[in-house]
């Protein structure tokens, strides 16, 4: 088993095999890896120039792929603790941003925050004026000086800490994951080998995020070990031009790629039949999707947009992760077509998975089983449960991390006991996990369990509302019953779309949703990767701090009746 740093050094010998970068402005930009190696021990002597010894902590504000790749190997290499950070999206949202900042800064205990030339004046002048200890430092200044590569390192091993993985914070203040070389080694064999049966044949091609774990251990960290080469693309590039990453898996002949569930409905809808019709994407065998909840009709329809163009339906491959297991737990089977299950609604509100015959039904997608030398458990009131009975995922295994840095309490709630409380709710079959959402996002009406990713795939699916920007949850109304709400962003308001949407999830679940609320594009609170955060949505409700367009003037009597009846 060996560190990070021990594959960057023994990858030194292979000048044929290299990483490739896309800038923003379209530039492209190759390392070889011989000059990673010898680039991380450069920048890695800079940052202890600036005084950060081993196990300090170094914070990363950068935009660019190539500045972030690089800084962030180098913080490895010199034995500092690494502490990603995603970028300012929009000056819009600079005060919710600011938060977050400094509360990872605080949170980690940061001593240097590196940001590039671009992002210095408005970091340094309205999120550092006066709330951090840090010091900030520019990327440019941190590239070395030839010959610095041949003076000593601290030494690093598996028991190190290497960097904190802040969470998204979808459900609470971002807590940071603290993922030592051990958890990196064996997770990066385990996708690698074990999930992808990579060899140095393959190729990546990725345009996600590397302040987050999929994008960071699954392309930065992980291919290295198998000798692929990686080309990166920008996030905002692909976000405004899907086509982009297509175009670069046709192009760099891409043979693995991982994306979240919204990417794949994009690039479905998005892609044009010009910008497809010289693509060959035969190449690929491994369309890696996890991150959110995964939807059948999504991936079937993205596999049969592009079947023409030589893409295969064995090669989507769902998978199930989270940062407090370092990235993956389960892949499905890599060789296979996937596998679905469709489950009789009325059960499914009871706990039980039970495959439908007739009737209202759900359908989901099976992330296969955990890796070897891993554990997975269903978990209902403390006791484990057989196949069909849904519950709470429990996970062991050498790729669960030590816990939330500086954080005893969360450690002990999460990680006690030598088992992992994912916080996730799902089922096994004989054919492996399926994801069913989150426990606390849990809607539980009149004894009936509700999941709000299911009701939010019906209201996305309405005309006129954007589609995967809305959220589904419950709250008390004013006679004190607990009711079901909507949150959605709209192209256009009225009366009309309100009620279509409380029909359609009707029609569907058999739940009455007593209130929709209808608010302007890009106002929905997400997390920095993307994802909806339900509970902050709820209590900016509450609190009326949401922008409404209009909303339903449910009679919540009335509908808590419907509920019991339905």
């Amino acid at each position: 088993m060996r560190t990070f740093i021990e594959v960057l050094r023994d990858n030194a010998v292979h000048a044929d095999r290299s990483v490739t970068f896309m800038r923003a402005n379209g530039e492209e930009r190759r390392v070889s890896y011989p000059d990673l190696w010898i680039e991380s021990q450069r920048r890695a002597h800079a940052l202890r120039k600036l005084g950060l010894e081993k196990g300090d902590r170094v914070a990363l504000i950068l935009t660019e792929p190539d500045e972030f790749v690089l800084t962030f190997i180098a913080s490895l290499t010199a034995g500092v603790v690494a502490v990603p950070m995603y970028p300012p999206q929009t000056l819009a949202k600079m005060e919710a941003y600011g938060e977050t900042v400094r509360h990872v800064l605080a949170a980690s205990g940061a001593k240097v925050l590196v940001t590039n030339d671009a992002l210095q004046p408005l970091i340094r002048d309205h999120l550092l004026a006066d709330a951090s200890n840090a010091t900030l430092a520019l990327e440019s200044e941190l590239r070395g000086t030839p010959g610095s590569e041949s003076e000593p390192l601290p030494s690093v091993d598996l028991e190190d800490l290497a960097f904190l993985q802040f969470t998204s914070g979808s459900t609470s203040k971002p807590k940071g994951v603290m993922v030592t070389h051990r958890n990196l080694s064996v997770n990066s064999h385990s996708i690698m080998f074990d999930g992808l049966k990579s060899t140095p044949a393959d190729r990546g091609v990725s345009w996600l995020p590397l302040y987050h774990d999929m994008g960071l251990i699954g392309f930065v960290i992980a291919p290295l070990y198998a000798l692929v080469q990686v080309m990166f693309l920008p996030t905002m590039a692909f976000i405004r031009r899907p086509s982009l990453w297509l175009e670069a898996i046709h192009r760099f002949r891409g043979t693995i790629t991982f994306a979240p569930n919204f990417a794949y409905a994009l690039a479905t809808r998005a892609v044009t039949e010009t910008q497809a019709q010289h693509w060959d994407l035969s190449c690929m065998r491994a369309l890696g999707c996890g991150a959110e909840p995964i939807q059948a009709d999504v991936l079937r329809g993205f596999l049969n947009r592009f079947r023409k163009n030589g893409l295969r339906p064995e090669s989507a491959l769902p998978s199930y992760g989270m940062a407090e297991a370092t990235l993956a737990v389960t892949f499905w089977d890599v060789t296979k077509e996937i596998v679905t299950d469709k489950v009789d609604l009325q059960a499914m509100k009871a706990g039980r998975a039970e495959r439908a015959q007739s009737g209202p039904s759900m359908e989901l997608v099976c992330c296969g089983n955990p890796f070897p030398d891993h554990e997975i458990k269903v978990v209902n009131n403390g006791n484990a449960v057989g196949h069909r009975h849904v519950g709470e995922i429990w996970l062991r295994g050498p790729s669960v991390t030590r816990g939330y840095f500086g954080n005893a309490e969360a450690t002990e709630a999460s990680f006690g006991d030598g088992w992992l409380r994912t916080g996730d709710l799902g089922y096994t079959t004989s054919d492996g996990i399926y994801i069913c959402g989150r426990a606390k996002d849990l809607l539980i009406l009149n004894g009936k369990n509700y999941y709000p990713q299911d009701i939010e795939a019906i209201v996305s699916r309405v005309e006129g509302i954007r589609d995967g920007q809305c959220v589904a949850f419950s709250r008390l109304d004013p006679t004190g019953a607990e009711v079901a709400v909507v949150v959605a962003e709209a192209r256009r308001a009225s009366k009309a779309l309100c009620d279509a949407i409380v029909h359609a999830v009707r029609s569907e679940l058999g739940l009455t949703i007593s209130e929709v609320h209808l608010i302007k594009r890009s106002t929905l609170p997400k997390t920095s990767s993307g994802k909806v955060r339900r509970r902050e949505a709820k209590a900016r409700l509450e609190n009326g701090e949401l922008e409404l367009l209009t909303e339903t003037a449910a009679d919540s009597s009335q509908a808590s009746a419907e509920q019991s009846a339905a």
